[in-house]
């Protein structure tokens, strides 16, 4: 099985859009990044903030780079996910994934300490030994899904049954171990990636109390 990779979090005390912010205008400042900005928009409330931060130096792994993401559902936590379009090795192991958190992230966040006058740091999940327990019906939803898709170009019913995934179990999936699984079913890294972050998006809609 691809390795499980880690949750990574920063534990903040401001609002968290102005600590993206904040980041975001470091990593511009530093030349090493290309940063786009996606706040929420609500009428209501923020519900998510995500910044990407494109790394353009060189490196190994192809279109690398980090996302900070705020959560309204996780108060007081930015989360930090690495993204590559390639990564090498593809997938990549826990360590490999770890270090290019620490390489990429870590001096913008030891600027802002200085800059702030903070202790932020990491906070890197300890080694998963094993996945979420599915529930018997998110185990059939899933496999309903991933046996009967086309993985290199999902077909519209694909996505009828990807929605189905979403919208008719109760149990949500961290995105690291969605993204494992979906690999172990013969999806490439950027593809489980890619409905990971949909999966994400789907759920944030989901919890959504209109």
């Amino acid at each position: 099985m691809a390795d499980l990779l880690p949750g990574i979090d920063i534990a903040v005390r401001i609002e968290p859009r102005e600590f993206l912010e904040r980041m975001a205008v470091i990593a511009e400042e530093s030349g090493w990044f290309t940063v786009e900005r996606h706040y929420d928009s609500g009428l209501l409330k923020s519900v998510l903030d995500i910044v990407n931060f494109r790394y353009v130096g060189n490196s190994p792994h192809t279109g690398v780079g980090g996302q900070l993401i705020a959560r309204d559902d996780i108060p007081g936590r930015i989360l930090l996910e690495m993204r590559a379009e390639r990564w090498d090795p593809d997938p990549p192991t826990r360590a490999i994934y770890c270090g290019v958190a620490t390489e990429l992230m870590l001096p913008l966040l030891k600027t802002y300490n200085r800059t702030y006058s903070t202790r932020h740091r990491f906070r890197v999940q300890k080694a998963i030994l094993k996945g979420t327990r599915l529930s018997p019906l998110t185990k059939t939803l899933f496999e309903r899904f991933a046996i009967l898709a086309n993985t290199s170009s999902l077909h519209p019913l694909d996505w009828d049954r990807f929605y189905a995934f979403v919208r008719e179990s109760r149990q949500e999936l961290p995105g690291y171990e969605l993204r494992a699984m979906l690999i172990d079913r013969g999806f490439s890294s950027e593809k489980a990636q890619h409905l990971s972050e949909i999966y994400a998006h789907l759920w944030n809609f989901k919890r959504r109390k209109w």
